[in-house]
């Protein structure tokens, strides 16, 4: 059997180019707080209380294709004449990595386990399954392995977990009064490093530098805990609204034909080619940005403080414009000592800065930092845009990695579908030989 190859294409192509495409569609239709995994596994919180509970099943799909676009040379820039033309990719083995969120300021996860399926070729594939973490700040994901030894020309991944979202109610007058930790735990820690995340490029060797000199700027070159901890992160909150000046979406649309795959059909949704989104040095030197911009540099300022923090990817499942759709939280960690109680509070930096909150305003009562009665529509997938480790992921940033001993495509055509669903609570069957009540 002979494949073709990109070289056989080359003499066809005058354009030669990567696609991807993401697409969040969302069928919610029915509240389930009755759900059993509804109820909250986290400990008892006198200062964050969790209300109108939703239980949401998060089916992602991942697609490649390897090919290249190839079009009419007489009309080389008429998208009517593009086409995708599959190659073979010769493959020894495939390593598939997918970030899985469990417990956080307003989200449990009711489930330990992920279901995963992969398609190579026309065939479903025997794999194996392990949850790993990241080296440094523990986030969680899913790695897939699967033996593919021939040529295949695309693969699917099919991704499922489950997690409950819940609206939440701060106090914000007890949660003032609790003073700096002596030490963080572990998991808060965890999440105090590194200062600025990577999303899929390598960083600069000053980014952290760079990111701890405007902190400095803001706080005088004084020491940040002068404040308590609650007013300190209300105050560089309102500094971030006030550096960054959003510019663009948050994502972009696929601007080229062909980005669907061949014999699949996509319900709802709308194509993407990426999340939009800069390493947190470059957003505190130039100042603008997207609204992921915006909430990866807080993560960064607050962890240069000294404030445990984490950047918390969401799909909003009411939002209608797609672009719009994802939209990246930020969460900090609080610690009680009476209680020995660490929890996390979450902060929809974009809402604060489209109320107009600003740094002067920091003692002030805010709504969308802590308190936020819209929660519930907020499935949460991602604390990273992409995965800090030794994977590959094409075009913008997107979620997932890819691995193989195999040599990579140079051109893939890559589809994420994510697709939260209110899960379906099952009706009791009624016991019919139970007396009737007068």
């Amino acid at each position: 059997m002979s494949f073709p190859s990109i070289a056989s294409l080359a003499n066809k192509c005058t354009h030669c180019m990567l696609v991807a495409c993401i697409l969040f569609s969302a069928s919610a239709n029915a509240q389930s707080s009755s759900h059993p995994d509804a109820k909250s596994p986290l400990p008892e919180n006198p200062y964050l209380k969790h209300q109108d509970p939703w239980r949401w099943d998060i089916r992602s799909q991942v697609f490649f294709r390897a090919g290249v676009y190839y079009f009419n040379q007489t009309q080389p820039f008429d998208s009517r004449n593009e086409q995708i033309n599959s190659v073979w990719w010769p493959m020894l083995d495939l390593e598939v990595i997918y970030p899985v969120v469990r417990e956080g300021s307003f989200y449990w996860s009711p489930n330990t386990e992920v279901e995963a399926t992969i398609r190579a070729g026309d065939f479903q594939r025997e794999t194996t399954q392990e949850r790993v973490f990241t080296e440094q700040t523990k986030a969680e994901y899913t790695l897939w392995r699967s033996d593919v030894r021939e040529a295949v020309h695309q693969i699917q991944i099919i991704h499922t977990s489950h997690v409950v979202v819940a609206d939440t109610v701060f106090d914000h007058v007890k949660a003032q009064n609790l003073a700096w930790p002596d030490k963080w735990n572990e998991e808060a820690t965890a999440f105090l490093s590194p200062v600025v995340d990577s999303v899929g490029y390598e960083l600069a060797i000053d980014a952290e530098d760079t990111v701890k000199t405007l902190l400095d700027f803001w706080v005088d070159d004084g020491d940040p805990h002068e404040l308590s901890e609650l007013n300190l992160v209300k105050y560089l909150t309102g500094k971030v609204i006030e550096h960054v000046q959003i510019r663009k979406p948050p994502a972009e649309y696929s601007t080229r034909s062909g980005n669907r795959i061949a014999g699949t059909r996509f319900l709802g949704g709308a194509s993407l080619s990426g999340f939009v989104v800069r390493s947190a040095d470059e957003v505190a030197l130039n100042g603008n940005g997207t609204k992921h911009d915006l909430a990866t540099l807080l993560t960064s300022i607050l962890r240069s403080a000294g404030v445990p923090a984490r950047t918390l990817l969401c799909i909003k499942t009411t939002e209608d414009d797609q672009l719009e759709k994802a939209t990246a939280m930020v969460e900090f960690a609080m610690y009680d000592p009476e209680l020995d109680l660490t929890f996390w509070v979450p902060i929809d930096v974009d809402r604060l800065r489209l109320n107009g909150k600003r740094a002067s305003q920091y003692k002030q009562w805010w709504n969308y930092f802590g308190t936020h009665d819209e929660l519930s529509d907020y499935v949460p997938v991602a604390y990273y845009f992409h995965p800090p480790a030794s994977y590959q992921a094409f075009d913008l940033p997107a979620l997932y990695g890819i691995r193989s001993s195999s040599p990579l495509p140079e051109y893939v055509i890559q589809t994420i579908i994510i697709d939260p669903m209110v899960t379906p609570v099952r009706p009791i069957k009624p016991n019919l030989d139970a007396p009737v009540q007068p």
